[in-house]
């Protein structure tokens, strides 16, 4: 409802957007070379999983994250969802009815974005993803989706944490990445090389 929405949008980004950044910026002069930064999404944050809008609004929303090339302008964005919210406006605005989609897909500019600025940096190998380990979700109905156990899941967050230094050119950076180890791809033209494709031998996926 009106007066609902604003609330949950507001609450919602603030734990996984600006919560999530908030740690992540605490700790930005403290990460040494070969760090590894795993920030979680999930299947919500992809395009596709928008029921309630057609196509071209769609493509419309992917492109407005995909076009924010630093923080300061994805925080602009996030903040005229609160504010389209708060007036009542988000569905002319091209919002989806659903905060929690919208703060991953947050998380997802956020992720490429992190990644780099830490390319630009003095730090060597400091690898950024955004991974969905499929777990089990408290408020999120998942019927139609194949869960994998808490502890299948912290494996593979793990796994993305622990990535071997020097890595580069071989293993994803500033990607989505799905716990089958699909890489999902939220870039127009974005490939990987052939290193890659026998590490992640799995099909990418724009969202």
């Amino acid at each position: 409802s009106l007066s609902v929405f604003p609330k949950q949008v507001q609450e919602i980004l603030g734990i996984n957007y600006w919560g999530t950044k908030n740690v992540i910026g605490s700790f930005f002069p403290h990460f040494k070379p070969h760090s590894r930064i795993v920030n979680i999404t999930s299947n919500l944050g992809h395009i596709m999983s928008v029921k309630s809008m057609e196509d071209e609004l769609k493509e419309a929303l992917r492109l407005r994250f995909n076009s924010c090339s630093n923080e300061f302008e994805l925080d602009g964005l996030l903040l005229k969802f609160q504010r389209d919210a708060i007036q009542g406006t988000w569905r002319k605005e091209g919002w989806p009815s659903c905060g929690y989609t919208v703060s991953k897909m947050a998380i997802n500019a956020y992720t490429r974005i992190l990644q780099t600025q830490f390319d630009e940096d003095d730090r060597e190998d400091v690898v950024v993803n955004a991974v969905y380990p499929c777990t089990k979700h408290s408020k999120i109905d998942q019927s139609d989706m194949k869960i994998l156990d808490d502890e299948e899941g912290a494996k593979f967050v793990f796994y993305m944490a622990a990535v071997k230094p020097n890595s580069h050119g071989v293993f994803p950076r500033g990607a989505v990445i799905w716990n089958n180890s699909r890489v999902v791809d939220n870039r127009e033209g974005y490939t990987y090389n052939n290193k890659h494709q026998q590490q992640l031998p799995l099909e990418i996926e724009q969202v």
